[in-house]
């Protein structure tokens, strides 16, 4: 009789367990859930399937990726600390920016907003405002995915140029960045105060997975 109670206990904790992992898989996101990717290549598709599948971007809505549209400078953290690797305190509800709170609408980007600033790869706009729901620029991804790559101290030290469009500040990151990342090239000036779109920041997650 205990035997055979326990194997029902168990046939029912396999039932469970099965059933999870078969939700788990039907919520799975691919590009084909995403209307906007339907007309897409099969290269931006694979792209956006692979880091789908790793949990490091979603779409901007159920339907929709937003492949042209803009990012939020909270959002792009949490992908960039993700990215990277570094130590989330998922625990963590208080932040040393004065803007970033943990009960307002981006409040879950707070830990990843933290382990980067923990990390030194990110800055705020001033010391203790972070601008949360500002949108990324050219200047400021060019920055992120330097300091990425370890280079912080060699973007410091390298000359700019005389590109206008350029926050003094960034002028030796986006120097590097231009270096080490062709797609961030164009013709005539960088513009660096235009916001960048969610695909520039899948054609550089490839560059972002650097472990720390």
């Amino acid at each position: 009789m205990q035997r055979k109670s326990l194997l029902i206990c168990l046939y029912i904790v396999l039932s469970i367990i099965i059933a999870n992992t078969g939700t788990h898989a039907a919520d799975a996101k691919t590009s084909a859930d995403f209307k906007d990717l339907n007309d897409m290549d099969v290269a931006t598709k694979a792209k956006v399937d692979k880091w789908l599948s790793a949990g490091i971007i979603q779409g901007d809505s159920e339907e929709w990726f937003g492949l042209n549209e803009t990012i939020t400078r909270a959002e792009f953290a949490k992908i960039v600390a993700l990215a990277v690797g570094v130590e989330i305190n998922s625990t963590l509800k208080t932040s040393s920016f004065n803007d970033v709170k943990a009960d307002d609408q981006i409040g879950y980007t707070l830990p990843y907003i933290e382990a980067l600033r923990q990390a030194g790869v990110i800055e705020g706009i001033a010391i203790d405002q972070f601008n949360p729901s500002g949108e990324v620029t050219k200047e400021q991804f060019a920055v992120f995915m330097v300091r990425g790559l370890g280079k912080d101290a060699e973007a410091k030290q390298t000359q700019g140029g005389n590109d206008e469009t350029i926050s003094h500040y960034a002028k030796g990151y986006v120097a590097l960045a231009l270096k080490f990342f062709p797609y961030l090239r164009s013709d005539g000036f960088y513009n660096g105060s235009v916001p960048i779109s969610r695909q520039m920041v899948l054609l550089g997650l490839d560059d972002l997975t650097i472990k720390y």
